[in-house]
């Protein structure tokens, strides 16, 4: 069998030196010095890439709360009860909408990059008659965001743009205002264990989203300013993030091989993949784009192959039951993206031989039809 993923993170002996400093600091939580030092070494990694203003970040428990602190923000003083999102998505982008009191409006994407567009947003937005409070805009399995192009959505139409960039660490080449809302689960190809960030250039935010994140007390104040909950990290949490970092760079080296031999095996045998991946972005979610007929040949192969593999994103949130009377654009192409986005094998330690075994299997099941 091949494992669709093994989550990866360091090993106990590159954690101890950090374990070590937690004993001798006596502090376990809280905002303790290792979640300060995890903080700093994220946000200069992002700024690193993004080749723009310093990067802020607000820690969160998990990229879901991340998500849920960023719209309650954004929306503070708004009216509209709808949140305007893909339905193509992990359903924790629906349920972060429904815990801060909003309520999802499913819109259809794009079928080449698999995402909301301001186009098809503008189209949805009509439909929604004036109640959107907030759009989430999506980076599907972690794939770049084009947040110039949002950020001129936002100025025209008014409406606050929130983005579920959860696999997208790595990735990120701009960073402004509008809060970008990563993952840190260990699932992800920067992970730490289970924990968030939302990054943004816009200082107030992080000042109120982390105070959000500890029961709205502010640095200098224990008394709540702005309602919030618990949803710190642990300095041991921390401590894996710090070892992450440790090793990193040849974790990306590592990530990007195996990327490139997927990209190179089905290109040859005329399967798509995402716009970019390999070459300009990584992730931990690899998928590759057939027709939805292909696709079920493919996966049917993988089956009697041993070759496990998972749409990701289900068929859409819309599927759910606790979503399926949420109101929606009509999702005309949904349908079609859900079913040929087949999630593949992928993790560290995949091997050229195990690559090219997959893509094997899905040129032999293409050429069977």
């Amino acid at each position: 069998m091949i494992p669709v993923l093994i989550p990866s993170l360091p090993e106990t002996d590159a954690i101890v030196p950090y374990l070590r400093r937690i004993d001798q600091s006596h502090t376990y939580s809280n905002y303790g010095p290792l979640s300060r030092a995890f903080t700093a070494k994220l946000c200069a990694f992002v700024s690193e890439r993004a080749h723009g203003a310093p990067v802020a970040a607000t820690i969160t428990g998990n990229g879901t709360s991340a998500i849920e602190l960023a719209l309650r923000y954004r929306i503070a003083g708004r009216s509209g009860r709808l949140c305007l999102m893909p339905a193509y998505t992990f359903v924790a982008t629906a349920h972060a909408a429904v815990n801060v009191g909003l309520e999802p409006f499913f819109a259809d994407v794009d079928p080449e990059t698999l995402s909301l567009t301001p186009a098809i947003a503008e189209r949805a937005l009509a439909m929604a008659e004036g109640d959107v409070a907030a759009v989430v805009v999506v980076s599907p399995f972690g794939a770049p965001i084009d947040s110039a192009a949002w950020e001129a959505f936002e100025a025209t139409h008014g409406i606050p743009v929130v983005f579920d960039a959860a696999a997208a660490t790595l990735n990120l080449r701009r960073v402004g205002a509008q809060p970008i809302c990563v993952s840190l689960h260990a699932t992800k190809a920067l992970g730490i264990g289970e924990g968030g960030a939302i990054l943004t250039t816009d200082a107030k935010l992080v000042e109120q989203t982390t105070a959000m994140t500890g029961f709205g007390f502010t640095t200098t104040s224990r008394v709540s300013e702005v309602r919030g909950g618990n949803y710190r990290i642990s300095e041991y949490a921390a401590a894996v993030g710090l070892a992450v970092f440790d090793g990193l760079e040849a974790r990306i080296r590592q990530l990007r091989e195996a990327s490139l031999a997927y990209v190179e095996g089905f290109d040859r045998i005329g399967v798509r993949m995402q716009p970019g991946f390999g070459a300009e972005w990584l992730t931990m979610t690899v998928n590759a784009l057939f027709e939805p007929a292909a696709a079920k040949a493919v996966t049917a192969g993988f089956d009697v192959a041993g070759i496990q593999w998972r749409r990701w994103y289900g068929t859409g949130c819309q599927a759910h039951p606790a979503f399926a009377t949420c109101r929606h654009d009509g999702l005309a192409r949904t349908e079609a993206v859900a079913a040929g986005a087949i999630g593949l094998p992928f993790f560290p330690a995949i091997t050229r031989e195990q690559i090219a075994e997959v893509c094997g299997c899905a040129e032999r099941a293409l050429a069977a039809r």
